[in-house]
């Protein structure tokens, strides 16, 4: 009842989060809201007052509510697929394959070199295997920020057609990128430690 009662409680701020930010004419985005009022319900904030059903006390507690947050990732993943319209894809697929992957790879490769020069500055804060695997996390985005400020707005125009299809092509190119470096980071942690093979 009490995890029934923090996940209608984050709702409920959620809500009134994107009410203030009208009131007082911000002028952002209601995501934006939301990510507030998730910092203000969260275990470093309500949660540590200790309550239980005000807010979350620990990590674990927000762990538990994982099943609606994949659920909603699920329900955004389909809308973004159902943004895709086979004729679109034809005409703007060529330049949102080459935005994509460009992105993806550059994001890597300068978080990837940034690190491995501060590497080369802190050797005992940052290890190699560390720098590689936080270069392929460069590549994440988020689609469902990026949804919803879409449909907020009601964008529409030519950028809009190529950013949800370069979003959703980003996260495949993204998984793949941290598959490699993972591997390639396993690889060096046990190459250069002998006793974990």
């Amino acid at each position: 009842m009490e995890k029934m009662l923090a996940a209608a409680l984050a709702l409920l701020i959620g809500l009134l989060m994107t009410r203030v930010f009208k009131m007082f004419r911000l002028h952002l985005p209601d995501v934006t809201a939301f990510l507030i009022a998730g910092l203000i319900i969260g275990p470093h904030c309500l949660g540590r007052l200790g309550i239980e059903g005000v807010g979350f006390t620990s990590a674990a507690e927000v762990e538990n509510l994982s099943v609606i947050s994949n659920t909603a990732l699920g329900f955004i993943a389909f809308s973004i697929g159902n943004e895709f319209l086979l004729s679109q894809l034809k005409a703007i697929g060529k330049q949102a394959v080459i935005v994509g992957i460009f992105q993806a790879l550059a994001a890597t490769l300068l978080v990837d070199v940034s690190l491995i020069g501060l590497h080369f500055l802190m050797p005992d804060k940052l290890s190699i295997e560390a720098t590689i695997v936080l270069g392929a996390i460069a590549t994440a985005t988020a689609p469902a920020a990026t949804l919803m400020v879409v449909r907020q707005y009601k964008a529409k125009g030519k950028l809009t057609d190529i950013l949800l299809p370069v979003v959703a092509l980003d996260d495949a190119v993204g998984l793949a990128v941290f598959a490699v470096s993972f591997g390639i980071a396993n690889s060096l942690a046990s190459s250069w430690n002998p006793s974990s093979r």
